[in-house]
Formats: structure tokens, C-alpha cells, sequence
């Protein structure tokens, strides 16, 4: 019998939409959890589908969740993007069951639930590292991995002295790590007033009339059973980051992991971003880089990580050094990419839930990669995109005609 894998998607992001192929081709049966109109429910690859109200799951109807993971009982759940990072790693942890601010019942969370959540997660004590911007640069500098000068920003002010002291340009981060552009580059402080404003008004605004309309609706429809919100984090005063900026290249080591063991990784360093110029790798060259991956492995035991992720890194142009960027705790766009890289991701996270032997693993190959959609989207009119690969899903019709969809658009990667 083939062991089976879940995915849980909450929002429409390109990275995981050809996970399904590569778990598939090696062995899983492949379940997905999510809206049934979502870019990665256009897989052909995927064996068994549960639809999934996401609406209906962000006001806190979390049964739907908790009985597919039941009767499925796969032997690993994916959260393939940040809302579902957050949703699992707050029923992992329920002992007494879920509920967040404003729910009105707490869910009950079956111990075999949560045991299959732990199993896919890993070590929960890594759960607020991964989600936090700040304390995974504190985690990385304390590893001795290179990290920016920064400094956590209460107010304005703060920041401004920060760009006085250190200099323009700055960098200004949202700390959790949410879906969106949560980042800002200022070049003056017109533009350091301005991020800051969009990135402690745009998220952290009070529910309005609608809002509270809509969750007495939900409410009354549910019988009073809603849990709250378990998507996101627990709602606050807005936390932001500086840093100095440094001039380079985004690298990224995309990882698979069991219990903080680093099990295969791919190392890429972006030649082109979509969109320009602080966007989405599109254009990649698949690189050995034994720094990158002793970093990635020295973070993904600190956080006891379980899963596909990966590790974002500055490479300084004038002097190659990796400066650490963020822990990503969730499939990123470069995860199906290892039979091209020589790094299959998939075969040893089957091996480590299957207690069975790894394939070994072939050297790294380097390469370039154009990735689709984001790289047409950059430019669509190229006839050459300078990369040995292009990375079209041509096998599957239907996913490629929703990807080409989103071309016009600007994209979640």
C-alpha cells in the first residue's frame, strides 16, 4: 500500500502547484485540501481531493479540517503557504482544543490529529523561530551565519535613527511572516515614512462594519461553534524590523526535512526577479554551495523543522558572502526541481516517514532554470531566456493553462 501525503492550501501561490507530480512520481498517494478552484487543485497529479471553504475555515469552521486528516490519516500533512503554516501549527499544539479570540466554542483536537501534525511539523518549540523574522536572525547570527545589522522597530522614530546612524539605503520588515510584500527598501525617509505607515496600516486595521457583519452571519449559521481565526497570528500591536541593506543577488536553498534533520537541499541564486526589482526569483542557476547548506542545516535543526522549506540568503556582490534572510516554513518554487538539480527533495522525506533506506543522492548539477509562470511573466516576449531549462509543466495541460492565466498578474511565489 502507498503511503499518503496531504496538502493544505489556503492561498493561491505558484510554488506548490508541482509538488503533487514530483510526490506522486515517487511513491505517494497524493490528498489535497483546499478550494477546489485554487491554482494547485488544477494538478493532475493529485489522487485524492477534499474541498475545502476557505472562507468558511478563516471564521473558524475548523471540523472540515480535522476529520479529512482523520479518515485520511496521512503519514505527513503540508501546509503549502504561511495562513496554513499557522493554522497547523496552532492545532498541533491544542491540547484543550482550538479556539482563537472571538471564537465562541473551543474545536476538539483528536490526539491522533495531533500526533500526524507534530509528525509533519516537527519539534514545536522551533514554531515561533519559523515565524518570526527577528528571532530566526537572532537563531541564524547565534549559529554564526551571517546576518544584516538590524534592530526591531516599537516606533517611527526608531527606524529614523537607525537610517541616521547606519545610512540609506534601509530595509524595513514586517516580523511575522505573513503572505504579501512585507518588505520595503527606503531610500530617504519620505520612504521610510511611507513603508512604515503601509506596513503597520494595511494589515493591523480593526475588523470594519462588513467584517463584523459577516462573522455574525457566520456565527449564527454555525450554531455559535466557531473556533476565531487559527490563520494568522495572534493580533497585536504591529512588530517591524530594520536592517542595513546589502547589495547583492537573493539566494535560496530550498530544503526537505525530518525532525531537524536536513535530508537533500537545492542551491539557487536568482539572475532575474519578477516583479523587478525586489520580486520573486524567475531566472536561477543551480549552483553547489557548500556555505548555503550548512547554514540551511544548522537552521533546520535549530528549529526542529519537518517538511519542505527553504533558506533565503543575500550573496554580496563584491564579496560572495551569504548574508541570512528569512526561514521559510513552507514548499518554495524550487522543491520539484531535483531530478534536473540532482537533489531529488521528495525520495528521502518518503525514506525518513517510510523508515526505509535513501536513495543516494547524485552531485548537485549547475544549471539554469527559467521558472514558469514568473519568468514569461517578466518578459513575455523573449524568443531566449538564457536558461538551459525551461521549466514548463508541458506534462500537464491543465495546470500550465491556469498558470499561463496568471501571467498579466503579479504573482505569489
Amino acid at each position: 500500500m502507498r503511503p499518503t501525503i496531504l496538502l493544505l492550501a489556503l492561498v493561491d501561490r505558484i510554488a506548490p502547484t508541482r509538488l503533487p507530480h514530483a510526490l506522486r512520481d515517487i511513491g505517494f498517494d497524493v490528498g489535497l485540501l483546499a478550494d477546489p478552484d485554487c491554482l494547485v487543485a488544477r494538478s493532475s497529479y493529485i489522487d485524492y481531493r477534499f474541498p475545502l471553504s476557505v472562507a468558511g475555515t478563516r471564521m473558524g469552521l475548523l471540523k472540515p479540517i480535522i476529520r479529512v486528516i482523520t479518515e485520511f490519516t496521512p503519514r505527513l500533512v503540508i501546509p503549502c503557504d504561511d495562513l496554513a503554516v499557522q493554522l497547523l501549527q496552532h492545532l498541533a499544539v491544542a491540547h484543550e482544543g482550538a479556539r482563537a479570540p472571538g471564537g465562541q466554542l473551543r474545536v476538539p483536537v483528536p490526539p491522533s490529529v495531533r500526533e500526524t501534525l507534530l509528525r509533519s511539523l516537527g519539534d514545536p518549540r522551533g514554531f515561533a523561530t519559523r515565524n518570526s523574522r527577528a528571532l530566526a536572525r537572532k537563531a541564524a547570527a547565534s549559529l554564526g551565519i551571517g546576518t544584516p545589522v538590524g534592530a526591531q522597530i516599537p516606533y517611527l522614530q526608531a527606524a529614523e535613527t537607525f537610517a541616521a546612524e547606519h545610512g540609506w539605503p534601509v530595509v524595513l520588515k514586517r516580523d511575522r511572516i505573513s503572505e504579501g510584500n512585507n518588505v520595503r527598501v527606503c531610500n530617504s525617509p519620505e520612504e521610510l515614512r511611507a513603508a512604515y505607515a503601509a506596513l503597520t496600516t494595511s494589515v493591523d486595521k480593526g475588523f470594519g462594519v462588513v467584517d463584523r457583519a459577516r462573522y455574525l452571519a457566520w456565527s449564527v449559521l454555525s450554531g455559535f461553534h466557531l473556533a476565531g481565526d487559527l490563520c494568522g497570528p495572534q493580533r497585536g500591536p504591529p512588530l517591524l524590523s530594520i536592517e542595513v541593506f546589502v547589495a547583492g543577488r537573493p539566494a535560496c536553498y530550498a530544503v526537505s526535512a525530518y525532525s531537524g534533520r536536513l535530508l537533500a537541499g537545492i542551491a539557487a541564486v536568482a539572475d532575474a526577479v519578477y516583479p523587478e526589482p525586489f520580486g520573486q526569483p524567475s531566472l536561477v542557476r543551480l549552483i553547489r554551495d557548500p556555505d548555503m547548506a550548512e547554514a540551511a542545516r544548522r537552521m533546520v535543526a535549530r528549529v526542529g523543522f519537518t517538511g519542505f522549506g527553504g533558506v533565503d540568503f543575500m550573496r554580496e556582490e563584491a564579496t560572495g558572502k551569504l548574508w541570512f534572510n528569512k526561514f521559510d516554513p513552507r514548499p518554495t518554487p524550487l522543491c520539484h526541481l531535483g531530478q534536473l538539480a540532482g537533489g531529488d527533495l521528495c525520495t528521502p522525506l518518503m525514506a525518513a516517514v517510510s523508515g526505509t533506506m535513501p536513495v543516494p543522492q547524485r552531485g548537485a548539477k549547475e544549471t539554469t532554470v527559467a521558472l514558469y509562470p514568473l519568468d514569461w511573466a517578466r518578459d513575455p516576449d523573449t524568443a531566449d531566456r538564457g536558461a538551459e531549462h525551461l521549466d514548463v509543466p508541458e506534462d500537464d495541460p491543465r495546470l500550465m493553462a491556469a498558470l499561463k492565466a496568471q501571467i498579466p498578474r503579479r504573482l505569489a511565489a
